[in-house]
């Protein structure tokens, strides 16, 4: 099947389309995730706030070291690895502020429960003191 002059000359255009668009993406140089690692930091910081450094050491120490790592990879310009750490690094600082949340609220529960009960105790010595005559008929 012979292609026709126009055919021919809109299929070197497509091709001289893609080859400028190639070149141009080949050529874009990478840059630092700063603004990844910008997030970072708030995330560590939101941990902190949780008190992950009592409730999640282990997690926020994860978090921070990676940081710290992500920070060298951008000082040698190796901005994959930087990406890569950012990315583990803010996962380990959610899972330590989220731990921290958790054990907060399950301290709290705990101390709701034990006021809980000291108040059904106490209400119970009111109420006999009020009817001590029912206490002895029963």
């Amino acid at each position: 099947m012979q292609r026709t002059p126009r055919q021919t000359i809109v299929s070197h255009y497509i091709a001289l389309f893609l080859i400028i668009i190639c070149g141009s993406c080949a050529g874009v140089a990478p840059t630092a995730p700063t603004a990844k690692l910008a997030d970072l930091e708030y995330a560590i910081r939101d941990a902190r706030e949780a008190e992950a450094s009592s409730y999640s050491p282990l997690e926020l120490q994860f978090a921070e070291d990676k940081y710290r790592a992500a920070k060298k990879a951008i000082t040698v310009k190796e901005y994959e690895k930087a990406e890569r750490l950012i990315d583990q690094a803010r996962l380990d600082a959610q899972l330590a502020q989220e731990k921290s949340l958790s054990a907060k609220a399950e301290k709290d529960a705990f101390e709701m429960r034990q006021s809980i009960e000291a108040l059904r105790g106490e209400a119970e010595r009111i109420k006999k003191r009020q009817n001590p005559q029912q206490d002895s008929q029963q």
